[in-house]
């Protein structure tokens, strides 16, 4: 099973958000995050990823796990994801390579018609406050969901 990792920086009641400009979810507003290296905690993974994304440094104590989903094209398991929230960062988010200029959003005013469909129903969750586990299915082709499901994390 592959894990994954995405990083939302939250300041002053808003979160970042980027263009992802190449690979899986191009196209899409996102966090920042990608896949564990073999040895590497998820944590680990997360703060790496989001320092190589966003041009920051970040440490394992900022960091707040507020998911886990485990996503689904039809039958077939894409990756569990480990969904953070940053409170605090050193440095200036900026654009990479992988990811354009951040845009910064106030929490209530997500802009989900630019994000993956599934976003506008877990980001929600998290966003109010809830710590979740869910598990996203996908119709083949990714454009429309099968199923969300959804229950409180567990620490």
């Amino acid at each position: 099973m592959k894990i994954a990792t995405i990083c939302f920086p939250i300041a002053n009641n808003s979160i970042f958000l980027a263009n992802k400009k190449r690979g899986f979810g191009s196209g899409y507003l996102n966090g920042y995050g990608g896949k564990a290296n073999d040895g590497e905690s998820i944590a680990e993974a997360a703060c790496r990823e989001f320092e190589e994304e966003a041009n920051i440094k970040v440490s394992r104590e900022h960091i707040v796990k507020v998911a886990i989903i485990d996503f689904f094209e039809e039958k077939k398991h894409l990756f569990e994801c480990h969904i953070y929230f940053v409170n605090s960062w050193q440095g200036q988010l900026t654009e990479t390579e992988e990811m354009g200029i951040p845009e910064k959003f106030e929490m209530h005013a997500i802009p989900f018609g630019r994000m993956w469909k599934s976003d506008r129903i877990w980001m929600p969750l998290i966003c109010e406050g809830k710590k979740i586990r869910a598990k996203v299915v996908y119709k083949e082709g990714m454009e429309d969901i099968e199923t969300f499901d959804w229950q409180p994390l567990s620490n």
